[in-house]
């Protein structure tokens, strides 16, 4: 890996353990940090050969400014929790969705095998997309799902050979922990 791809790699990673540690206390700034990151991780997962993280990244950095000018209308963050009912809903459809984007992206089922990678990046994208969502609406069992992505990114980080990225995401798996932590622990708006 070049030199300037590890700068870029370790400035996102960075600027991207700034945003947890921020959005875990419930600050606006984290949208800051984390728009930034992912400004950058747009050209560092092009450059990687990880499309789908690389649009991901297009979606966090607007969804970053959206972020911080919802949470700007606030005093006080105000959280919210979604019935079981509406998870049983999003998670089939997502992996409807992953699934008929992979096949679209491979060519046909029988390349799946072939292609881990591609289908590991389509619903990691997915998924944390729908997290993301669910982040800026303040919906407390965003940290949750994020748990489950942020194992399944370093598995597909470090098979991408991005150390800086795979350290953040085990940071991200911890920080996610205390994050659920500090979420669980304020009342929520019906």
């Amino acid at each position: 890996m070049a030199t300037i791809d590890l700068l870029l790699e370790w400035t996102a990673a960075t600027t991207g353990a700034g945003y947890l540690f921020l959005v875990a206390k419930k600050n606006k700034w984290a949208w800051l940090s984390g728009g930034i990151s992912s400004f950058i991780y747009i050209l560092v997962f092009y450059r990687s050969n990880l499309p789908a993280q690389s649009f991901l990244s297009v979606a966090y950095v607007l969804l970053s400014a959206f972020a911080f000018w919802s949470w700007n209308q606030e005093d006080e963050i105000t959280l919210i929790s979604w019935k079981l009912k509406r998870h049983l809903f999003a998670i089939p459809s997502i992996l409807l969705i992953g699934i008929g984007i992979s096949w679209l992206t491979l060519g046909s089922f029988q390349e799946f095998a072939n292609k881990q990678t591609v289908v590991w990046d389509v619903f990691i994208a997915l998924f944390s997309l729908f997290a993301t969502i669910l982040g800026v609406l303040k919906e407390k069992s965003n940290w949750i799902y994020w748990l489950f992505i942020n194992l399944a990114c370093i598995v597909l980080y470090l098979n991408a050979a991005l150390y800086a990225t795979s350290i953040l995401y085990a940071a991200y798996f911890l920080l996610g922990i205390y994050g659920l932590r500090e979420w669980y622990k304020k009342p929520i708006t019906p």
